[in-house]
């Protein structure tokens, strides 16, 4: 397993880039529960958020690529609206042990 951050890096209702082993993750955290993926668009396979900043919007209902306006369910990572329609962004497995994100 693979250290990713503590809890507490992630605060409640948001999104978070971080790279772990040379791979860019996004970190959904909706209160206790979080969803990782990889931090690549499946429309141009660059990452969502160039900007910088959550990518979550604010009723935490869906994820904004920020290159190309594509929507995403933060649950499942389904592509909902945009150029990558029913596309999926790539989940990795996740544990919470002792207040650490661990890749499993």
């Amino acid at each position: 397993m693979s250290e990713i951050g503590t809890l507490a890096d992630f605060p409640h209702n948001g999104s978070y880039s971080t790279t772990v082993e040379g791979r860019s993750l996004l970190v959904v955290r909706q209160g206790e529960t979080f969803f990782v993926y990889e931090n690549s668009c499946p429309h141009t396979r660059e990452t969502l958020d160039p900007m910088g900043g959550s990518v979550l919007s604010d009723d935490g209902l869906l994820l904004h690529c920020q290159r190309h306006a594509a929507q995403f369910h933060p649950q499942t990572g389904e592509c909902i609206g945009g150029p990558c329609l029913g596309e999926f962004l790539t989940a990795l497995p996740v544990v919470v042990s002792r207040d650490v994100l661990y890749l499993d």
